[in-house]
């Protein structure tokens, strides 16, 4: 079996978001100096952070070693709270160790659906 093809990245310049808003983004510069954008859509940030953490401290706990800090603590979260937009919008606001603000914006059925799962607990 070969090896997947790997990029090695050495520098993060940013991250942000898509200009329709749909996507997070991080700008990235790989070992060979090409630049590239990884483009994460919104409905799988949660998705990716949680598998990309514990790909990396699977891949440790292989090689024996411990993980870099530096990669795992990136996608740690340190605070999550949900707050409301200007425009009545439901977000999940995540603060990562690293400094960084992830936000995850429900869509009106998940807010209807979760009204009612909120009205059904009421006493």
């Amino acid at each position: 079996m070969t090896e997947p093809a790997t990029i090695l990245l050495s520098r993060v310049n940013g991250h942000g978001a898509s200009t329709s808003g749909q996507s997070s983004c991080l700008d990235l510069t790989d070992s060979n100096g090409q630049r590239f954008i990884l483009h994460i859509p919104r409905h799988l940030e949660g998705d990716f952070l949680s598998r990309f953490e514990a790909a990396a401290m699977h891949a440790a706990e292989l090689r024996g070693s411990p993980t870099h800090a530096d990669v795992v603590s990136a996608v740690l979260a340190e605070q999550t709270s949900f707050v409301m937009a200007d425009d009545g919008t439901l977000i999940l606001r995540t603060k990562t160790r690293s400094g960084v603000d992830i936000d995850i914006s429900f869509d009106e059925s998940t807010v209807r659906g979760l009204r009612a799962l909120l009205d059904i607990r009421r006493p």
